[in-house]
């Protein structure tokens, strides 16, 4: 068993609820997990609703936590417990081909290609889900049947929304603006043509370009792919 885990979180939607998940049930199990959360990460950890559960479940003593990448120096200083022996497996999950590209690179200029790099660096094993690797289900947090929404004459919907992530649009019925969205849903009682719908699924599958750069990961020492998050808890439980 490893005595604490830094688990980055990227701006990719694919896996992300697994990842959360898996995050909480390691928690649970009294192994300490550091969530280190991307710009991107945190976004679409609000958009998905997963934010308040990460903050209800991943807390207790040094150094569970959660770590986002808007609230740290430039220097990104977290990612240095690396030095001191705080961590001995790393993981990035879900990892966008972004920050995927970056690794093979040896760029590190955000909070978790940072990570990844001190990991390297120190020679800790980390574990990256590329989610541009594998054909896999995923879903959209919020979305507009505009075949639908064109049969309304006005957009009742979008007065019910507290947030103003719903707004009238003269040409487009209704604009979303998804880094608003709450998911109070009071939206779909006010809809009168069925328009909208949360958490819609989607099939993502991997472009063969995109699939040969993210073969190089392969090829760094220490790096090992895993292809869903429970992988995580199989290899800590050899």
């Amino acid at each position: 068993m490893p005595r604490a885990i830094a688990w980055g979180i990227t701006g990719a939607g694919s896996f992300l609820r697994e990842s959360v998940e898996t995050i909480v049930e390691i928690v649970g199990r009294g192994i300490p997990v550091t969530v280190y959360c991307s710009k991107a990460g945190e976004s679409l950890l609000k958009s998905y609703g997963l934010m308040e559960e990460l903050a209800t479940y991943v807390k207790g003593a040094y150094p569970t936590g959660v770590v986002y990448e808007t609230k740290e120096p430039p220097s990104f200083p977290s990612t240095g417990r690396f030095y001191m022996g705080v961590y001995d497996l790393a993981v990035i999950s879900p990892a966008s081909l972004n920050t995927s590209s970056k690794i093979i690179h040896g760029i590190s200029d955000t909070l978790v290609t940072n990570l990844a790099s001190h990991a390297l660096k120190n020679n800790i094993e980390l574990l990256i889900l590329p989610v541009d690797l594998f054909e896999n289900k995923s879903t959209i947090p919020v979305k507009i049947l505009r075949e639908n929404c064109n049969k309304c004459p006005e957009c009742v919907a979008a007065e019910s929304c507290p947030t103003g992530a719903m707004v009238k649009d003269s040409e487009w019925k209704v604009r979303l603006d998804i880094s608003k969205c709450v998911r109070c849903r009071k939206c779909l009682s006010k809809c009168l043509w069925n328009a909208i719908l949360f958490d819609v699924e989607i099939t993502v599958k991997p472009n063969p370009y995109y699939v040969k750069i993210l073969e190089k990961l392969k090829e760094i020492p220490h790096v090992r792919i895993i292809d869903h998050p429970r992988r995580v808890l199989q290899i800590i439980e050899r």
